[in-house]
């Protein structure tokens, strides 16, 4: 009995303290941080009612003037009750919970859009329990950088740019993103730097800068076909450049490229929009530096550009994926030279056999490649029983289209009910022709959007 009362004066002094502080914070900047905040809800709104109901049964209990019958049908009744009351009180606290990020050692963000519709909120940590309202600041965006980058990055006091402290030339601009933090410092950085190795080697070939999503890219100019083998030679001499370090004034810079990726564009002179670009560098080296796989990704561009207004007849589809199948053929140039190098894999069938032995092949999938009359490519996976709805499904992966950079194939994986031609939507993958990294998009649609890692790869 001493313990259950010590246990029950304790929560009920934690949960006046918590509940008057909470009061009080309402009329100022300073607020819980998010776990203090539903630690203390779930202290005063549930163990300390549940120990106040255990003291009093103990007590009832213990009253030995009280038939039997009535503390069982006490106790019953609170443990329903206190059942009950748990489960709406938990509902209710993890409901109004707010999710709370650390931007920096010194700048948290808090979603509270359950309270506010100011959202998201910045705070800065103040002791171990509580946090004070702020806005960010440029200092805070540099110190954002500092910790992602590790490496020293200073604010101009003349007009407040953020720049990296070693190379003064590369600005660098932060801007917020739901709960984080987005910045185009390896954009810039790689901007910079392949600049100055086209200046070193003194390259005679055009280029121009492009905005791609808000971010500046070097575009390297192209005079057309022909053209594409001395092209990827050039890319190669910038991206070869840029990570050694040895044409360029920012040497150590390169070591950036071991962890991030640089890209460089590359265009045919037609209309805006009509671009290709080549990734390099990233962790562990997924982005190799190769002239043969800079150039099957330019001539990949250059046809499918030759046919850019075909790309027109992709209209959005609908979700039940008719039309699906209405692929772009490839056209033979005109100025294709007498002599052609040997000719290419079937880049298609090259694409779904990566998708295949990365995702499907270890969902026990069967593999057979086939041609629908019209000569579009697509992957028969054979039957398979749905563990959630027991029916059994035939499986088919179906080459789409090229994405909208010339970087990537896209896929459609679809399903349907064994003996009947109504197809649903699984999963859309996009195959980087560079590399044959594999990226699922998550889209069910022709309307979804696609991951992340999706957009990023395939510029859609």
């Amino acid at each position: 009995m001493k313990v259950i009362k010590g246990t029950t004066l304790v929560m009920v002094c934690i949960s006046a303290l918590y509940l008057a502080l909470s009061a009080l914070f309402s009329f100022t900047d300073v607020a819980f941080r998010a776990w203090a905040q539903m630690l203390g809800q779930l202290i005063s709104g549930i163990v300390t009612p549940i120990m106040i109901l255990v003291l009093a049964l103990a007590l009832l209990c213990g009253n030995e003037h009280v038939c039997q019958a009535v503390k069982t049908a006490c106790i019953v009744a609170a443990v329903i009750v206190c059942g009950i009351y748990v489960c709406f009180a938990m509902f209710f606290i993890l409901l109004g919970s707010q999710d709370e990020r650390r931007l920096t050692r010194h700048l948290l963000v808090t979603d509270e859009s359950f309270l506010s519709e100011t959202n998201p909120v910045y705070y800065r940590p103040k002791a171990f329990f509580f946090k004070r309202r702020t806005q960010i600041t440029e200092e805070d965006q540099a110190a954002y950088l500092e910790e992602k980058y590790q490496r020293p990055f200073g604010v101009s006091e003349q007009d407040g740019v953020i720049y990296d402290l070693r190379f003064p030339e590369v600005e660098v601009s932060v801007w917020q993103s739901g709960m984080a933090l987005e910045d185009n410092y390896v954009e810039e950085l790689t901007l910079t730097d392949l600049l100055a190795v086209y200046r070193s080697v003194d390259m005679k070939r055009g280029y121009h800068i492009v905005e791609v999503n808000g971010r500046e890219y070097l575009c390297m100019e192209a005079s057309g076909y022909d053209d594409i083998p001395a092209l990827s030679e050039d890319v190669v001499c910038l991206m070869a450049g840029v990570m050694s370090g040895g044409f360029s004034r920012f040497g150590d810079a390169a070591e950036i490229y071991q962890e991030y990726k640089g890209e460089v564009y590359f265009s045919f002179g037609r209309k805006e929009g009509y671009m290709g670009n080549v990734p390099f560098g990233g962790k562990n080296g997924e982005w190799p530096i190769d002239v043969e796989a800079v150039a099957h990704v330019a001539y990949r561009k250059y046809l499918n550009d030759e046919f850019g207004e075909s790309r027109e007849r992709y209209p959005d589809r609908e979700e039940d994926g008719s039309g699906s199948e209405e692929n772009i053929s490839e056209p033979t140039p005109e100025s294709e030279p007498e002599t052609d190098p040997e000719p290419e894999p079937d880049y298609r069938e090259a694409a779904a056999k990566a998708v295949y032995d990365t995702v499907l092949a270890k969902e026990g999938f069967s593999y057979e490649v086939c041609y629908n009359a019209k000569g579009n490519l697509y992957l028969d996976l054979g039957v398979k029983a749905s563990e959630e709805d027991g029916k059994v499904y035939t499986y088919s992966l179906v080459y789409d289209r090229p994405s909208k950079n010339g970087a990537c194939e896209l896929l459609v994986l679809y399903r349907s009910v064994e003996g009947s031609d109504d197809e649903a939507i699984v999963d859309m993958y996009a195959v980087e022709t560079a590399t044959g990294k594999v990226a699922a998009s998550g889209r069910k649609a022709w309307s979804d959007v696609g991951t992340k890692e999706y957009r990023e790869m395939t510029g859609e």
